[in-house]
């Protein structure tokens, strides 16, 4: 999917995360030029009724709403696979920050809690039960903005829609007791979940452990919820006592509305409640094995039996009536008076002592809180410490404040508050390591986009010619995949491929063939000769022609065909024969006749050549030597032929060769 377009207009970038149902992946909005995340059904489950019913009915239940604390839907469509296109969250799910950052503040804890109560609340107005509310479906970013999200088995609350008997949705350790008996899921189901997950928050455990999911659930539906209190002491038990309610088994014993949980939370730490007595609930016993599992047993209220065994202790040791006379009672009687005027004396000088002595002993000064923001936190603590204050302190990962460095305090600096009161600090972890993405193999504009807003505090490109890496692909990076880095004082180095190497053709026209192979093995090319045409300006053998042409950029190894000339061509050509015929009795040669002076001589010449084949030449009477000039064509390699006859005898016979 990386690098591909889904619904013609959103980039997929890189993967997020998946489950069971569905993959996520971060992608880009190329039309409002945004950040978004493109959840995508899983494609084994595209023909699955069942699962695209589901998948459609996320889309639909969050559409619906519209809270800050919710992520919100932009898009649905099916494109080769159904998708969901949702908003981006910078940030980490909860179940990530609760293991980073354990043990978290009381104060920051209810800050959490109250985002996630306000999104489900939003969600249960609009008729909409989440069913499997767990910290992994709960993002959170470095504000500690909270979004829940993963609405997937979320149904509306009409009808017998949201009854499911033959299946438990949702994740084990969040499961209500109700659910893991295979009953429905309601508002009061996704109350326990929220408990569950305030219970991890504030003690980085889950109540019930197990090594699966049938184990998990049966400690939901008979073991006794563990205090939050005996994992950290300084959890107020008003606090604990939310978690008690929103806990327990019986759903009519739980908050009504996700709201009441709510309200009842923003008071947790008012002074009136500080007091607070642990809440205590009927719980199921444990049920037999020969039981039926469905049957839900009550014990008595603990109060109850309690009382009743105080009774029974006061009734035995109560003394029976006495039976003796007036004597004893009258020395009964005057003993008694005694101790009550010891008795009146001592809480008369206690009284004394509680208006004068006791206030002093017992006042507790007010001290401002100084600003140790900024501070190491061994100084922080120092500052405080001679202020006569305590710290708790909790480590936080901090792209802008140095390791070691407080954040942030609360109280903040100036309150007023007692001496040995607690502060807590927040202080840094130094900047966020993170695992560094593979980006080999993937295209340069699709890691660009990628690295575009990942923080790097430079990225460096370098190029590099493959033969066998397609070109814009990169080849290598440095940091390597999967190393941590601060992404703020990480230089990512990226190498990718500018295709095959590269060579300039030369100009061979001219060259001798030798020499032309010689030039092109130098630049890493070969050479595919052919012969060509015949030309008057380049010799035969020498380079003709080639192909591609003299400065032409091509891959190494690739072939130049190159054409030699034939050398100037060969054509007929004129050659002029002259030829004597002697007149007897004059100077002559063996062409004289035998016929005497005066007497006419018969005179036959024939001649070959490229346009003749023994043809006449002349046939006449002469009466005097004469010179004949025949006017040979001779075709290369050629000769031409003459033959002189005078008076029918053959006198002379000659050749005429191609003339070099």
């Amino acid at each position: 999917m990386i690098g591909k377009r889904v619904g013609g207009r959103y980039q997929i970038l890189s993967r997020l995360g998946e489950g069971g149902m569905a993959i996520v992946y971060k992608a880009k909005d190329l039309i409002l030029e945004r950040f978004v995340a493109v959840k995508t059904l899983r494609p084994e489950l595209s023909g699955d009724e069942e699962f695209v019913r589901r998948f459609h009915r996320e889309a639909e239940s969050v559409a619906s709403l519209s809270h800050p604390n919710i992520v919100a839907i932009y898009d649905i469509g099916e494109e080769d696979c159904y998708y969901i296109v949702m908003e981006y969250i910078e940030g980490m799910t909860l179940k990530e920050f609760i293991k980073d950052y354990s043990p978290i503040s009381i104060d920051e804890s209810i800050y959490i809690m109250k985002q996630i109560l306000l999104a489900i609340t939003h969600a249960h107005q609009h008729g909409i039960v989440h069913r499997d509310i767990k910290p992994q479906n709960i993002l959170i970013n470095e504000s500690e903005r909270v979004k829940v999200t993963d609405f997937g088995i979320a149904l509306a609350v009409s009808g017998a829609t949201i009854t499911y008997t033959h299946s438990i949705m949702g994740s084990a350790h969040y499961l209500s007791p109700e659910q893991a008996r295979g009953g429905k899921a309601t508002i009061k189901s996704d109350i326990y979940a929220i408990g569950i997950v305030m219970f991890e928050l504030l003690t980085g455990k889950l109540p019930f452990p197990g090594t699966s999911p049938v184990s998990v659930a049966l400690k939901h539906l008979s073991s006794p919820m563990p205090y939050p209190r005996d994992f950290r002491s300084d959890i107020p038990q008003s606090i604990e006592n939310v978690m008690i309610r929103a806990l327990a088994k019986n759903p009519s014993d739980r908050y009504d509305q996700v709201t009441d949980m709510y309200n009842d939370l923003i008071t947790a730490l008012d002074p009136e409640r500080a007091n607070e007595q642990r809440l205590i609930l009927d719980e199921p016993v444990p049920e037999e094995e020969n039981e039926d599992l469905e049957k839900t047993i009550k014990m008595a209220p603990i109060k109850n039996q309690s009382n009743k065994s105080q009774e029974a202790t006061a009734e035995k040791n109560v003394p029976a009536p006495s039976q003796t006379g007036g004597k004893k009672k009258k020395s009964k009687a005057k003993k008694w008076l005694t101790i009550s005027g010891i008795l009146i004396l001592l809480i008369a000088a206690g009284l004394v002592l509680g208006t004068t002595l006791l206030p002093k002993l017992f006042y507790v000064s007010n001290v401002r809180v100084p600003d140790v923001s900024g501070m190491t936190y061994q100084k922080a603590q120092k500052t405080l410490s001679n202020q006569k204050l305590k710290t708790i302190r909790t480590d936080r990962v901090s792209n802008s404040v140095a390791k070691g460095k407080v954040i942030s305090q609360n109280p903040e600096a100036g309150a007023e508050v007692k001496e040995n009161a607690q502060v807590s600090l927040v202080v840094s972890k130094g900047s966020k390591t993170v695992a560094l993405d593979n980006y080999v193999g993937y295209s340069r504009d699709t890691v660009s986009d990628v690295i575009k807003d990942a923080g790097y505090k430079d990225v460096v490109w370098h190029e590099e010619q493959s033969a066998s890496i397609p070109e814009d692909q990169i080849i290598r990076q440095n940091p390597a995949a999967g190393e941590k880095v601060v992404p703020s004082k990480t230089i990512l180095e990226l190498t990718y491929s500018t295709g095959n190497p590269q060579a300039t053709v030369p100009n061979l026209k001219g060259k001798t063939k030798n020499e032309a192979s010689k030039l092109l093995k130098s630049q890493g090319l070969t050479a595919d000769f052919s012969v060509g045409d015949y030309s008057d300006d380049i010799e035969k053998g020498s380079v003709l022609d080639q192909d591609p042409a003299a400065g032409s950029q091509v891959d190494k190894d690739s072939s130049v065909i190159v054409t030699l000339s034939k050398g100037s061509e060969a054509k007929p050509k004129e050659i002029d024969q002259p030829i004597k015929v002697v007149y007897p009795g004059t100077s002559g040669d063996s062409t004289s006749s035998d016929s005497g002076e005066g007497t006419p001589i018969h005179v036959q010449i024939y001649y070959t050549d490229a346009n003749h084949d023994n043809s006449v030449f002349t046939d006449e009477q002469i009466t005097e030597t004469k010179t004949y000039t025949i006017p040979f064509t001779i075709n290369p390699n050629e000769k031409g032929s003459y033959r002189v006859l005078i008076d029918n005898v053959e006198r002379k016979t000659g050749t005429v060769d191609y003339p070099n």
